[in-house]
């Protein structure tokens, strides 16, 4: 039976270590920063992206989670953390995660999925959802395509609108 640090080790080619930013939106008059993790780091079992307040340098006071595999598989935006202490607001699981109250954030965060706008060094990718896999990938301990071998490795299916965004 192999160890923890043996299959972390060998499944490292699939994972991002440290979190990837490509994107610093103003949105409502707030500055944000989105970035892009993965498994690895522990904080969650699926890459995911992080939306920040952007001065908020530690994440301690706004921290909004989006599975970005349901982004790719299911066409969904879900919340999987949520954490916003001017609301006392600290969902620490899935289920419990709601966009309620915060409708023009989600809004925004889907816009910024579909437009090139705001993605800093990643503004000549198509769109910010490519600009998160260009991310994921250029920051993964990979040469390859780190995100479209997790999720092969996983035997997650993704939509046939977003295959193009996985091709090497």
């Amino acid at each position: 039976m192999k160890t923890f640090s043996e299959i972390l080790i060998e499944d490292s080619s699939e994972m991002l270590f440290e979190m990837a930013t490509f994107g610093k939106p103003r949105w409502d008059k707030t500055d944000y920063r989105i970035s892009v993790h993965g498994p690895a780091s522990k904080d969650r079992e699926t890459p995911h992206i992080h939306i920040y307040l952007l001065k908020d340098d530690n994440h301690t006071n706004f921290n909004f989670e989006v599975s970005l595999v349901d982004i790719l598989c299911n066409d969904e935006i879900n919340l999987i953390y949520q954490l916003d202490r001017k609301n006392n607001i600290m969902r620490t699981h899935r289920r419990e995660c709601s966009w309620d109250g915060y409708s023009n954030l989600y809004k925004n965060f889907k816009k910024f999925l579909t437009t090139n706008q705001n993605l800093g060094s990643y503004r000549n990718c198509e769109n910010g959802l490519k600009a998160a896999i260009e991310a994921y990938n250029n920051e993964s301990n990979s040469n390859g395509n780190a995100l479209k071998d997790y999720l092969d490795k996983k035997g997650l299916m993704v939509l046939p609108k977003y295959i193009s965004y996985l091709q090497d």
